[in-house]
C-alpha cells in the first residue's frame, strides 16, 4: 500500500515539552509504516515546523498543501500522522481532510493511537471527527488561559512580552529567583531624544534617517534578533520604529493606567507628558492622510475646497507665485499660497495670544468616566472570583468578558492625557500674550512644525470659489479677498 506521513510542530524550541519533535514523529510513523508493510519512501515523507493549525494561525503550511494534493491525486492508499492534532486543530479543516480521504479511499493512521481508521466506515468517521473536536477545544481552552493571564498581567502591570528596545532583563537584587526590567544606560538617551524630537514635530522620517547616519543600531540589531530572511545586509532605522517607540506605554512605566513593575526608561520629571505629546501626534489621524514625503506646503493635504471638500495642494506647471489648488481633476479653486499662509499665520498668532485657548483645548471632566471605568474592573475581578469557585461557567465568565473588557480598553483610551505639541508650548512660553513675540516664533518654525499647530488649534480650513474674478493688488482688496473666501473653524468653536 503507499503511505503517505505528516509531521508538524508548531513550537521547535521546545516549549511545549508535551509535543515530539517532527524528527521524532517521523521515526514512528515510519516504524509503524514498515510494521504493516506500507511502502513509505523519504519523498512522501512531509513535515513543518514551527507553524501552527489552528484558526489563529495566519501563516501557511508549504509541505502541508502539497500533501494534500497528493491525496487529491487518487496515488495514496493510507496517511501517517502521529496525532490527529498534528494535522489540524481547526475542526471544519479537519472535516474537510476527513472526507477528501473518504472520497478517495485513503485510511488514515493515528501513530500515537497504534489504531488505522477507515473513513468510510460509520464509526470510524465519528472516532475521527470527536477527535476534531477535542483538538478544536484545546486549542480555544489555551487561548481564554493566555488571554486572562494577559489581563491579569495587564491590570497588575506586569509584562508579558520580550522587553522593548531600551530595557534588559537581570535578576532582582533583592529576590534572585524572580526577573526585573531595567533601563540600559547606552539606549535610554537614545529613546529619550527620539521622543523629545518627535514631540517638537520633526519629521519621522527624518530622525529615522538621522539614526542611520549616525551609525545608532536599530532595534533589532539592538537586541539581537535574528534579521528577516529577505532583509539585504544590517539592519536600519525606519519611520515605523520611531513610532512603535513614540507608542509604546512601557517607556513611561505604565500598562494602560497601571503603574508598571518597571521603572520608566529616564528618570525625568517631564518626561511623561513629553511621552504624551509624540504619543498624540503619531496617533493624530489627520497625519495620516498628509501626502507622504517631505512638508513643504502649509496647507497642501490640509486645508479643503469649499466646492467639492477634496484636500488641497501645490498647483504646478505655470510662472509666478505658488498657488494652492483643489486636488480634484476639475480644479474647482485655486489661490496664492503666500497669502492664504500669511493669513493662517496671523490669525493663529491672535488666538494663541488670548491666555485661555490652551486651557480650553485640554480641559475636560472625566470623573463618570473613572467611576464608570471602576465600576466595570470591580465588576471583571467579581467574575474571575466566582470562576475561580467554580460557581461561574467557563462560556458565563467568557461572555461577561466580551461585554467588559474592550469598554475598559476604550474608557482607558479616552482618560490618557491631553496634551498639546510641544511647539504651541514654545510659541506661547512667557511670551504673557505678547502677540509680536508670538508672531516671531511662528515665523521661525519648521513647516512641519506649523502644521501640527494647524491640527490642534484648527477644525476645518475651506477655501471657496471667488466671487469677484480679477486682480487683487492693493493690501485691502487682499483682505477683502481672503475674508470672503477662507473659511477657518476653530476646534471647540462654539
Amino acid at each position: 500500500m503507499r503511505a503517505a506521513s505528516y509531521a508538524r510542530r508548531s513550537d521547535s524550541k521546545g516549549k511545549k515539552h508535551d509535543e515530539r519533535s517532527v524528527e521524532e514523529q517521523d521515526a514512528l510513523n515510519l516504524r509503524a509504516a514498515q510494521s504493516n508493510h506500507w511502502d513509505l519512501p523519504p519523498t512522501r515523507m512531509y513535515r513543518d515546523n514551527d507553524l501552527s493549525a489552528s484558526r489563529y494561525s495566519t501563516k501557511e503550511r508549504p509541505d502541508w498543501l502539497a500533501l494534500e494534493k497528493e491525496l487529491n491525486s487518487g496515488q495514496l492508499d493510507v496517511l501517517l500522522i502521529w496525532e490527529t492534532s498534528r494535522a489540524w486543530r481547526k475542526l471544519s479543516e479537519w472535516v474537510l481532510l476527513v472526507d477528501t480521504c473518504r472520497d478517495n479511499k485513503v485510511l488514515i493512521h493515528v501513530t500515537s493511537h497504534g489504531r488505522t481508521y477507515d473513513p468510510t466506515q460509520r464509526r470510524d468517521r465519528k472516532t475521527l471527527i470527536e477527535e476534531g473536536v477535542d483538538s478544536e477545544d484545546e486549542t480555544e481552552k489555551t487561548s481564554e488561559r493566555v488571554k486572562r493571564a494577559m489581563e491579569a498581567n495587564r491590570q497588575q502591570g506586569r509584562p508579558h512580552s520580550r522587553p522593548p528596545y531600551g530595557y534588559a532583563i537581570e535578576v532582582d537584587p533583592t529576590n534572585h529567583r524572580a526577573k526585573i526590567r531595567v533601563p540600559v544606560p547606552e539606549l535610554a538617551p537614545i529613546v529619550h531624544e527620539i521622543i523629545r524630537r518627535v514631540a517638537r514635530s520633526e519629521p519621522v522620517s527624518a530622525i529615522a534617517k538621522d539614526l542611520n547616519l549616525r551609525g545608532i543600531d536599530s532595534p533589532s540589531v539592538a537586541q539581537g534578533l535574528k534579521p528577516h530572511p529577505r532583509s539585504q545586509g544590517k539592519p536600519q532605522w525606519s519611520p515605523a520604529m520611531v513610532r512603535k517607540i513614540c507608542t509604546n506605554e512601557a517607556y513611561i512605566g505604565k500598562r494602560g493606567l497601571v503603574d508598571a513593575t518597571w521603572p520608566p526608561i529616564v528618570e525625568d520629571e517631564g518626561f511623561e507628558e513629553l511621552f504624551w505629546k509624540a504619543n498624540n501626534l503619531i496617533k493624530d489621524p489627520e497625519r495620516k492622510t498628509t501626502k507622504p514625503g517631505r512638508a513643504k506646503y502649509l496647507l497642501a493635504f490640509l486645508g479643503r475646497c469649499g466646492v467639492c471638500n477634496e484636500y488641497l495642494t501645490r498647483m504646478g506647471g505655470r510662472e509666478g507665485p505658488d498657488r494652492y489648488k483643489c486636488y480634484a481633476a476639475t480644479g474647482c479653486v485655486t489661490i496664492r499660497m503666500d497669502w492664504v499662509d500669511a493669513a493662517i499665520g496671523e490669525a493663529i498668532c491672535n488666538r494663541l495670544a488670548k491666555g485661555d485657548v490652551l486651557e480650553q483645548l485640554t480641559t475636560r471632566d472625566n470623573k463618570d468616566l473613572y467611576a464608570e471605568l471602576e465600576e466595570l474592573r470591580a465588576d471583571h475581578q467579581t467574575a474571575l472570583d466566582l470562576r475561580s469557585r467554580k460557581k461561574l461557567s467557563l462560556l458565563a465568565l467568557s461572555q461577561e468578558e466580551e461585554r467588559i473588557l474592550p469598554r475598559i480598553e476604550e474608557i482607558e483610551k479616552a482618560l490618557r492625557p491631553v496634551t498639546l505639541p510641544q511647539c504651541i508650548e514654545d510659541l506661547t512660553k512667557d511670551a504673557q500674550g505678547n502677540l509680536q513675540i508670538i508672531r516671531t516664533r511662528w515665523n521661525r518654525l519648521d513647516i512641519p512644525a506649523k502644521k501640527d499647530v494647524v491640527r490642534t488649534l484648527i477644525e476645518s480650513i475651506r477655501i471657496l470659489k471667488t466671487t469677484v474674478p480679477g486682480q487683487h493688488k492693493t493690501d485691502e482688496q487682499i483682505d477683502n479677498m481672503l475674508k470672503a473666501r477662507v473659511k477657518v473653524k476653530w476646534v471647540n468653536e462654539q
